[in-house]
């Protein structure tokens, strides 16, 4: 039995100090937020990971499978849930085999490679499933044939989240229309009265995306892994509505990745002096929105709550001051290379940045500590 703690916890560290490579989006906050409480099944295109870009797939698999379970006995976790976790895990095994093999044997060039890091980030999730699911079915006095499933699986994972970590920044495609995913969810989460929480999130993300046309027409036509009604790139970087970005709801812990999928992930690998004005003025006009998000908002929803809602709130503001601080960093060395590649002097921005980014420091060290605790948005 030593033994089989000994592996679990080293499942759960290996696991844990991988959710900070790279900067590629984080699944975090997806049309379900999913907790231990109400953990349901969900479509393969509501929870793959495949679309984006190569290099934190482990954090990603972690948002589906292990985050929701964060400061959790698993050993209370119910067979419902487990057979959901299951089903899910199984949606990920079939898309390897019946999607992404006969999609990368149908293609060639970048296209191909593309669908081979999307086809990693996959088996990172599937194994991510299989391995949380065998800890939570971890029971008795002997976990001898479990502990040899843990470490095999343990294994394969492993070895592909470092093929992962290796193509850090390669263009990654997935095999499903995300988008397509949000409204059938909805509807199939009144129809089936699932818990109210996960009603919400639903309807906040639908009525999001209804409220930006151009976002909704993008998305129809992108496949998106992030909270966002759009997949952004450098080159369709577009304004957003808050609801759209924001990164409030969920847990603490990974507010820096969540920010950098809104305002740094887009512009991966790409020459900073290049932006284009429209680009660096939506970012600066969502950088405000947040800002405004923190005094119009949260200040006030904090004054009047207490308790838990309190609680979570603060810890909502202090993961949307994380997202402004990253919005304001990034404007800021877009300005920087610029005025370089105009040849112009940018000590006064260089000064702006070190004080920004002392800020952003404290404020990811403040979410870092508050890892796991429930996290409250305000849109």
């Amino acid at each position: 039995m030593t033994r089989f703690v000994w592996l679990s916890l080293t499942i759960i560290s290996g696991l844990a100090s991988l959710s900070n490579v790279g900067a590629a989006p984080i699944r975090s906050k997806r049309a379900v937020t999913q907790t231990a409480d109400n953990f349901q099944e969900l479509d393969y295109a509501q929870f793959q990971i495949s679309d984006g870009v190569a290099g934190n797939a482990a954090a990603e698999a972690n948002a589906v499978f292990v985050d929701p379970f964060a400061n959790t006995d698993l050993s209370t976790v119910s067979s419902d849930v487990l057979d959901a976790m299951e089903a899910m895990r199984e949606a990920a095994e079939s898309a390897e085999t019946d999607l992404f093999n006969p999609a990368i044997d149908a293609a060639s060039g970048d296209e191909a490679d593309a669908l081979q890091v999307g086809k990693i980030k996959n088996k990172v999730l599937k194994l991510t499933g299989e391995v949380q699911i065998a800890q939570a079915q971890a029971s008795g006095d002997d976990t001898s044939d479990l502990e040899d499933k843990l470490s095999e699986e343990q294994t394969k994972l492993d070895t592909n989240i470092a093929t992962d970590t290796d193509s850090a920044g390669a263009t990654s495609k997935g095999v499903v229309d995300s988008s397509d995913s949000t409204d059938s969810t909805a509807s199939s989460a009144s129809a089936d009265s699932v818990s109210a929480s996960v009603t919400d999130s639903v309807s906040a993300s639908s009525t999001a995306s209804a409220a930006n046309t151009a976002a909704t027409d993008t998305a129809d036509d992108g496949n998106s892994s992030s909270s966002q009604a759009v997949t952004q790139t450098a080159d369709n970087f577009q304004e957003l509505d808050y609801a759209q970005f924001q990164i409030s709801d969920g847990v603490a812990g990974d507010a820096e990745a969540e920010a950098n999928a809104v305002f740094v992930d887009p512009f991966a690998n790409v020459d900073l002096s290049t932006v284009s004005d429209d680009t660096r003025d939506a970012i600066e006009a969502m950088r405000e929105a947040a800002e405004s998000a923190e005094t119009d908002l949260f200040n006030p929803a904090i004054d009047a709550a207490s308790g838990d809602e309190a609680d979570a709130l603060q810890v909502g503001k202090i993961k949307n001051k994380v997202l402004k601080l990253t919005g304001e960093v990034q404007v800021i060395n877009i300005k920087i290379a610029q005025a370089q590649a105009a040849g112009e002097d940018t000590s006064d921005l260089e000064s702006k940045l070190q004080d920004e980014q002392t800020k952003l420091n404290t404020n990811i060290a403040t979410d870092e500590a508050s890892a796991g605790q429930a996290s409250k948005g305000v849109a």
